[in-house]
Formats: structure tokens, C-alpha cells, sequence
């Protein structure tokens, strides 16, 4: 069963899975999404891989940074589509005991080249754990990009994927605590990797 996580903004969906992750001794394959800062506001997210430690979940923009999805308003998902082919190659190892997939359901969902192996990750037994960009945050997006319309039924078409083979939680203020302790059972019933 996999367990996904969704919310407002800065709610701390990924600082809640991250903690839990730093507890648990699941070996993890996967990525996570880095808020790049500059000047004491966000300017873009970078994708990054998540093996042996979970990197941190700010960071200050450097120019020429790796990973670069979307900057300043501009996106390029090709950072996204090479990371969720690794993710796909890393979880078929037999020390992978769970999938981080943080997070989904934004700027990449017209990418066939990123949701087909995303699709066949959730579709496969391998746990994951992540978060879900809620509709709200995705329509923000969609206006602040000028993306079309068509990414909230692909959105839909996601929920419902991830709803049929697991759980989705809408963090709020009042169930962080909840949501963390529902974190650590989750990880504490994963199969043990081989």
C-alpha cells in the first residue's frame, strides 16, 4: 500500500515524511523536490535523488544548478523525466524497501515521458511514499504559468491511481501530529528489504 500526503503550501507534508524517513531504516529509492531561494523568497524547484541521505528540502539558488525544473516561471521537465527514470531503475533493486516520490501531480503531468514510468512505479507492489500536489496548489500553478486547463482532469486521473492502490491524507495544522504518528506506523509495517 502506498501513502501519499497533500496540503497547502509550506504546511510540512515533506518535513513530516522526512522525519520519519531519518527514524526508519527503510532503504529508499526515489526523489525529492528542493524549493530554491534567493533573497529570502523562492524562485524554483530543483529534482533530486534520494539513495543514501535525504537532502535538504531548501536550498539557495546557485546559477547552473543541477536538477532545475522550474525557475523564475520557466520549466524544463526534463530534469523530472531523467530523475523518475532513475527512481524506476533504483527501486527494481532488491535492497529497496520503499519509493520516496516527493512530489507529483504538478508541472509534470503532460510529460509522457515522466508519468509513464511514474504510472508503472505506482502500478507495481514496491511501497511508496510521497506527496501529492493538491488541486488547489496545482491551479495557483496553472495561473501563475499559463498552463491549460487540461492538467486538473490529468491531476484527477492521478489522485484517483494513487486513491486505488493506497492512502492520500490532507495535512492541516490540526492533524500534523496524526499525520506523523499514521507516518511512523506506515513505515514501521514495510516489508523488510532483502
Amino acid at each position: 500500500m502506498h501513502l501519499f500526503l497533500q496540503g497547502k503550501p509550506c504546511v510540512g507534508k515533506s518535513s513530516l515524511i522526512r522525519k520519519e524517513l531519518e527514524q526508519s531504516r527503510a532503504n529508499v529509492a526515489g526523489f525529492i523536490t528542493q524549493r530554491l531561494k534567493e533573497a529570502g523568497r523562492t524562485i524554483g524547484y530543483r529534482v533530486l535523488s534520494v539513495t543514501e541521505e535525504l537532502p535538504p528540502l531548501e536550498a539557495m539558488y546557485i546559477p547552473n544548478q543541477s536538477g532545475i525544473f522550474l525557475l523564475n516561471g520557466q520549466m524544463d521537465v526534463s530534469a523530472l523525466e531523467v530523475a523518475i527514470l532513475q527512481v524506476e531503475k533504483d527501486s527494481q533493486n532488491k535492497k529497496c524497501s520503499l519509493i520516496v516520490l516527493d512530489e507529483v501531480g504538478g508541472v509534470e503531468l503532460k510529460s509522457e515521458r515522466f508519468m509513464k514510468p511514474l504510472l508503472r512505479i505506482i502500478n507495481a507492489e514496491k511501497p511508496c511514499i510521497g506527496v501529492l500536489k493538491s488541486a488547489q496548489n496545482l491551479s495557483h500553478a496553472i495561473l501563475s504559468l499559463n498552463l491549460d486547463n487540461e492538467y486538473l482532469s490529468l491531476h484527477r486521473h492521478l489522485e484517483q491511481t494513487i486513491l486505488s492502490k493506497g492512502k492520500l491524507i490532507s495535512v492541516a495544522s490540526e492533524n500534523k501530529s496524526a499525520t506523523q504518528e499514521y507516518i511512523a506506523r506506515y513505515l514501521q509495517q514495510l516489508p523488510k528489504s532483502s
